[in-house]
């Protein structure tokens, strides 16, 4: 029981250590009102600006710029931990930056972080767009519209060839490669 305890203790340290510490833009960066890409901007934070990091959500992380206002940013956009070790530190900070963000000081050794899926809370926040949903409406559905679609933008038809797939396994060359068929 001991050991079940001591290891959650170690896996949930990470997600405990990750509000109120402060990070640094790596770029300049939008700040937006919510955590999707084509939210609303609240601003543009310059590279190198400090923030305080409030939450996190999937990939983003809800942060407040000194003296601005709270906005998301993309997790890959920001360094945690980017002020030198304290004398006396431990370095359990260092390892739970690691954890959290997969990066390890300034050594430039960087760890892919992914995001799966939606959550279930991003489920069912969920709205339909119906403006999109309109403008798809109004593409070309089948060929003739497609037609009548190209003909109005002048647009012709070409056909290309395809590239036999032993042009591309063969050792001839780049030159050659790019050349065949030019006689």
């Amino acid at each position: 029981m001991k050991k079940l305890a001591m290891l959650m203790l170690l896996l949930l340290m990470p997600l405990a250590g990750q509000a109120g510490e402060t990070a640094k833009t790596l770029l300049s960066v939008d700040l937006k009102q919510e955590p999707f890409a084509d939210a609303a901007t609240i601003t543009n934070v310059p590279a190198a600006t400090t923030v305080d990091v409030i939450k996190r959500r999937g990939g983003w992380v809800q942060v407040k710029p000194a003296g601005g206002s709270e906005g998301w940013l993309k997790m890959t956009s920001i360094k945690y931990g980017d002020a030198p070790a304290a004398k006396g530190e431990s370095g359990w900070g260092s390892l739970l930056n690691v954890a959290r963000s997969g990066r390890s000081g300034n050594t430039g050794v960087t760890v892919t972080t992914g995001v799966r899926g939606l959550s279930p809370e991003d489920l069912k926040n969920a709205r339909p767009d119906t403006d999109a949903v309109k403008k798809l409406d109004s593409f070309p559905k089948g060929r003739s519209e497609a037609q009548t679609f190209a003909s109005a933008g002048k647009l012709q038809g070409q056909q290309v060839e395809y590239i036999a797939a032993t042009s591309i396994t063969e050792k001839s060359g780049i030159g050659s490669f790019f050349n065949r068929g030019k006689k």
